[in-house]
């Protein structure tokens, strides 16, 4: 999966907001939601709308959907609606075992194959329960598909509620959970970790503090539930165009210090840097580069 800054929550049943969005909203992803904000009478219709829409997109965006989860009733139709090659990721909520997700890679598996799908669709976990949080690791390592997990801070949500946490903007009682799962996402291999979503539209400073929070523990992307806060966190989740320039001059040094001085470690404008450092250096620029930042 491309690298993801933000990633915005569109109801799959409202087709006209399903078929305008890839091109209105700057947004990195979309997120079509067959889950929580479409009414259980309104599940066929907006399974109906991204099948419908995948031939009216012109877009390269990411393209994901939200199934309901796998304990639903619900969620073999929806894969069987949306699978398609069009389609770059599913998001499956609500985990608590490692089953759901292979039980997802082998639907995903069979549809592809009948439908002549050579590039595998990823998976985005969404453990949302507190045995998914304990299990994350274990979440993360039960299929290849897995390319993103999500540690929900929403507000009054499903995390807050099954985690039994008083909510608070300054964030402390979220601290473990997401320390948790960006750990045990690492260990797996997964490299795209998101939050969020900020539900108080209005206050996009609480939401510029929630999301350099998450951005300083390691986290790569933000859920947005409102078009408004796509531009603060794509700003947010950009690499600093100082820090990319200090990382180039790194580089540059380094280079140099190997080539014509057979150096692993200078001392380059008052700090020691070393192949540790080069490691980091490199992470920061190929992100600059997926973002248009350098060539």
């Amino acid at each position: 999966m491309r690298p993801i800054r933000s990633i915005l929550y569109i109801p799959a049943n409202n087709e006209d907001w399903v078929l305008e969005a890839p091109e209105k909203y700057d947004a990195d992803a979309f997120i079509f939601d067959l889950e929580d904000s479409v009414p259980p009478s309104e599940k066929e219709h907006a399974r109906e709308v991204v099948a419908d829409a995948y031939e009216q997109w012109d877009t390269d965006k990411t393209i994901t959907v939200r199934l309901n989860a796998p304990d639903t009733g619900l969620f073999e139709a929806d894969l069987d609606a949306v699978v398609h090659d069009r389609l770059d990721a599913v998001i499956v909520p609500k985990l608590p075992r490692t089953e759901y997700i292979t039980r997802t890679d082998h639907v995903l598996s069979y549809l592809e194959a009948r439908r002549g799908i050579d590039s595998p669709t990823e998976i985005i976990a969404l453990p949302e329960t507190p045995r998914g949080f304990y299990n994350a690791h274990e979440l993360c390592q039960a299929s290849d598909r897995v390319a993103a997990i999500v540690g929900g801070t929403s507000r009054g949500a499903d995390v807050e509620r099954a985690l039994g946490w008083e909510w608070t903007e300054e964030g402390t009682e979220k601290l473990h959970m997401l320390s948790k799962v960006l750990l045990d996402g690492k260990a797996a291999g997964v490299e795209q970790f998101f939050g969020g979503a900020w539900t108080n539209v209005e206050d996009v400073d609480g939401l510029r503090t929630e999301a350099e929070r998450l951005r300083s523990l390691g986290y790569t992307g933000y859920q947005v539930i409102h078009p408004s806060h796509v531009e603060p966190i794509n700003e947010i989740f950009t690499p600093d165009e100082d820090d990319v320039a200090f990382w180039q001059r790194v580089m540059e040094a380094m280079e140099t210090a190997e080539l014509e001085e057979s150096r692993g470690a200078v001392r380059f404008e008052g700090e020691m840097i070393d192949i540790a450092h080069i490691k980091r250096g490199e992470d920061i620029l190929e992100r600059a580069r997926a973002f248009g930042m350098i060539d």
